[in-house]
């Protein structure tokens, strides 16, 4: 199992954040396309999933910390915070 879960880790891993981003706005956009287009049913399936890609991105940011530019000066920040209140 932990092999399992190593290997799609790593494979979320290799998709940048922004990628989940771009994909749940262009899925809004198809879908308000299709749906201007008459096709309902299908404009409704697209449009649920949004949700799906930006809770990958947040399943992926919850059990592996970023390493983009900019969460070390966050960690170090909370860090701080923990520290300064305890």
């Amino acid at each position: 199992m932990q092999e399992r879960k190593d290997v799609v880790m790593r494979s979320m891993e290799a998709v940048p954040t922004q990628i989940y981003w771009g994909l749940a706005m262009g899925s809004v956009l198809v879908s308000a396309l299709f749906y201007l287009i008459g096709r309902r049913n299908t404009a409704l399936f697209i449009g649920q999933w949004p949700p799906t890609f930006l809770a990958l991105a947040l399943l992926y940011k919850l059990l592996r910390p970023s390493r983009e530019p900019g969460a070390a000066g966050l960690r170090d920040a909370l860090q701080e915070v923990g520290t300064s209140a305890g």
